[in-house]
C-alpha cells in the first residue's frame, strides 16, 4: 500500500491512503470499545471455538493478496490485467461505505457487541436500525471495505481471491454464530431469519 505507482496519479494514492486510515482508525477505536466491554462482562459464554482468529487471518490474507498481484513478482510471471479506471472510485466508495456500516451496526449493537462470539443471560436479540434487514451488518462491512481494497489495485485477480477468503471465513464465523444466537434466542432468533437477510439483501 505503499507504493503510489500502483496509482494513476499522487492525489489517488494519497485519496486511498486518507479511505484507509479512516477504516485503520474505526476498526481500532471497535477493539477499544469491545477491550473496555469485555472487562465489564466477564460473564458471557464463550462460543467462539476460534473463529475471531480465522476472520483475522481473511482480512489479513485479503489486504496481501489485493497488493500481491501488483506486484513485479506476479506481474512477470503472468503480467498485468487491469479493471478499468473507474473501479478504483468503486474501490474508495466501497471503503468508506463499508467502514461506515461496520461503525453503525457495532454501535447499534451497544451492550451485545462482541468481537468474538459470546452470548449472555441478560442480552437481547437487536432487530432494530441495520439490523432489521441485515443479520451480520458489521461483517457485511468488513467485506465491503476489503472487496473496496482490492478494486483501488484494480487487478482482475484480486477482487476475486478477496471474495472467496472472505466468504469462507465468515461462512465458519456465521454458522458458529447462528448456532449459539439459536441456543440462546430459540425461536426468536428462527423468526428473525425469516424476515431478514444473512450479509446482502437479494443476495444472501
Amino acid at each position: 500500500m505503499d507504493d503510489p505507482s500502483r496509482f494513476t496519479s499522487i492525489n489517488e494514492y494519497y485519496t486511498f491512503i486518507y479511505a484507509i486510515s479512516y477504516m485503520m482508525l474505526v476498526e481500532l477505536g471497535i477493539w477499544i470499545y469491545n477491550f473496555k466491554g469485555w472487562l465489564k462482562r466477564p460473564d458471557k459464554k464463550n462460543n467462539d471455538y476460534g473463529t475471531i482468529l480465522i476472520v483475522m487471518l481473511g482480512c489479513w490474507g485479503s489486504f496481501y493478496f489485493s497488493t500481491y498481484f501488483r506486484s513485479q513478482q506476479f506481474i512477470q510471471i503472468a503480467g498485468e490485467i487491469l479493471l478499468p479506471h473507474i473501479f478504483y472510485y468503486v474501490g474508495i466508495a466501497f471503503i468508506l461505505v463499508g467502514t461506515t456500516l461496520r461503525a453503525v451496526a457495532v454501535w447499534s449493537l451497544r451492550y451485545s457487541f462482541t468481537l468474538s462470539v459470546k452470548t449472555g443471560g441478560n442480552q437481547r436479540l437487536v432487530t432494530t436500525g441495520v439490523y432489521r434487514y441485515i443479520r451480520n451488518p458489521a461483517y457485511a462491512g468488513t467485506m465491503l471495505s476489503m472487496l473496496g481494497n482490492a478494486f483501488c489495485f484494480r487487478s482482475v485477480f484480486s477482487p476475486l481471491l478477496v471474495l472467496l477468503i472472505l466468504a469462507i471465513c465468515y461462512g465458519i464465523r456465521i454458522k458458529v454464530e447462528e448456532k449459539a444466537l439459536y441456543e440462546r434466542f430459540g425461536e426468536e432468533f428462527k423468526n428473525y431469519c425469516f424476515r431478514s437477510w444473512r450479509l446482502f439483501p437479494l443476495i444472501w
